[in-house]
Formats: structure tokens, sequence, C-alpha cells
């Protein structure tokens, strides 16, 4: 009978936790398990669905960083994000700094962090987001691409620097940071210090009223250190040989 209510109800966390509740008899703590299995089963399927849409590439979490392989990365200060409060005052945060040191790894952790925490977020490499931008303005559907990438309380972009845009393409991700101005946070990483910026968006004009509103409420994180990457693949390199060896 309560089975078939709760299927009713589509209470599937209920459903599930029920046999484990059945032999209790207090009427209260019956009822108050059934209902905190559902809300943890509800909460489980939010944070899978917000991490879905979010995206991301490739699942990397914060501790899979060595930490230890570049002491002046503070990654904790970047790990403290992940409480969300500077979305709340409408702050940007760019990872910057050489290639293969963690950026992108912290920029795919922190999302999948703010996902757990019940925030909306969206990401793309800036290559991607630009090629969306500029075909969907071709299919005359930019409006709609607008509103979806408006939507995110967090956008993040990574890969900033490592390709130019043509002309049309550096306009509309001009048009991306403009509208979500003092309206939604954006997180970017880039191996190009601001006053590169120019190397990819073409039009210095242009390129500086970015950097005027990106950097307004910025948070800034500069990563210098070891190539992760690099040290990787000359571990893998001693190991084979000494495999070989053997």
């Amino acid at each position: 009978m309560i089975k078939d209510l709760l299927k009713t109800l589509k209470m599937n966390g209920a459903i599930e936790a029920l046999p484990s509740l059945e032999k209790v008899k207090d009427k209260i703590q019956f009822l108050t398990g059934l209902l905190q299995s559902e809300i943890e089963y509800r909460d489980i399927r939010l944070v899978k669905r917000r991490l879905s849409q979010a995206k991301f590439p490739v699942e990397k979490e914060w501790c899979d960083i060595d930490q230890d392989l570049n002491p002046n990365i503070d990654f904790s200060l970047i790990m403290s994000l992940g409480d969300g409060e500077f979305i709340n005052k409408r702050r940007n945060i760019c990872l910057m700094g050489q290639q293969g040191t963690g950026k992108t790894h912290s920029l795919i952790a922190l999302g999948r962090q703010l996902c757990r925490s019940g925030i909306s977020v969206k990401f793309y490499t800036a290559c991607e987001l630009v090629n969306i931008l500029e075909e969907a303005k071709i299919d005359h559907n930019l409006s709609k691409i607008m509103k979806s990438i408006i939507k995110p309380q967090v956008l993040f972009i990574d890969e900033l620097g490592f390709v130019p845009f043509s002309e049309n393409g550096a306009r509309l991700l001009f048009d991306v940071f403009a509208t979500r101005y003092e309206r939604g946070s954006i997180a970017v990483s880039t191996n190009l210090s601001f006053d590169k910026w120019h190397q990819v968006f073409g039009a210095i004009e242009l390129t500086a009223a970015l950097i005027d509103r990106f950097t307004h409420r910025c948070i800034v994180h500069t990563f210098q250190g070891k190539s992760v990457r690099l040290f990787e693949a000359k571990k893998n390199k001693i190991e084979k040989k000494e495999g070989e060896d053997l």
C-alpha cells in the first residue's frame, strides 16, 4: 500500500529506503526516514544533472592534483572559491600562467565543486565557444544561443589565448563578456597576460574594452612552475626504461 502511494508520487528515494525502514515502529521516525531518503535521492540526482549540463570535457577533482609539484601555486585558495561567494558578488576568476601547470585541471575541479554546491555551470574552451557563436550567427540562431550562455551562474572559458579569433569571432566573444558584465560570473584560464590578449582578439580598442569589463571585479591567480604533463612524461619514460632493464 505505502509502496504504491510512493510510486504514484514518484518518490523513488523513499521507495529504495522502504525495506530498511519497515521494521521501524515509531511512525514519526518512519516518516522522517522516508522523507530524508527522498531528499537525499533528489539532491544526488540534481548534482548529477548539473554536472551533466556543465559539459566538462573530463572528470578532474582537487584530490588528483599533486600540490607538492608546484608549491608556489596556492591551490587551496582557489579551492576556497568553491563556496560560491564570488558569484554573489558578481566577481570573475582568471587562472593565468604557464602551460601544463594545472589551470584547466583547477578550472574543472572548481566547476565540479560548484555543481555539488547547487550552482549552475557551463564549460567551454574559448575556441569551441567562438565556433558555436559563429555558427549560430550564420544560422540566425544567435539570440537563442546567447540566452543559453547567459543562463548559468558561472560561465567557464578554458584555454583562452591558444588560438587567435577572426574579427567576427572576437566581437561575438566580446558580446558574451559584455552581456554577462555585472550579471553573471565568468571563470577563464589563459596562458597570456592581459597585455597580450590583443594577440587573440585583434582590435586593440575591443580588447581594452573587454579587459576593462572582465577585470573590474576579477580574482586573478597566477600559475608559474613545472609542467605537470612534462613531469609525467619524464616519469613514464624513466619507469619504461627501468622496466626494460629488468
